[in-house]
């Protein structure tokens, strides 16, 4: 037997400190804060934004500064606004769909 050890068994597992995705909060961190600072709307309790803004952040648009908010979600405005109109109250909102339907990327930025 070989009494050397290759040089894979000798080096230390490197830690990895990348992510796969930043987590919404971050990687659409300058839209939030401008939707935040432009929103004069009225917001439901411990929300950061009123429903016209998750509204906006979610499916898109250019505000009235000019502003561009990139849309996260592309498809039937009134799901997005039923959703929020939902989460407003105290029921739950439960997302249904076949796989592939962006259920999870849409609970994410909600």
């Amino acid at each position: 037997m070989n009494s050397k050890k290759s040089k894979t068994q000798n080096q230390k597992p490197k830690t990895q400190n990348s992510l796969l995705r930043e987590q919404a909060e971050q990687q659409f961190a300058e839209e939030l804060e401008v939707l935040a600072n432009l929103d004069k709307r009225q917001r439901p309790q411990n929300w950061n934004l009123s429903p016209w803004a998750v509204t906006i952040y979610l499916l898109g648009g250019k505000l009235d500064n000019g502003f561009v908010i990139s849309p996260k979600y592309i498809g039937d405005r009134r799901i997005i606004e039923i959703a929020v109109a939902t989460l407003t109250t105290d029921r739950a909102l439960l997302l249904l769909g076949v796989p592939g339907t962006a259920k999870s990327w849409v609970s994410e930025h909600l």
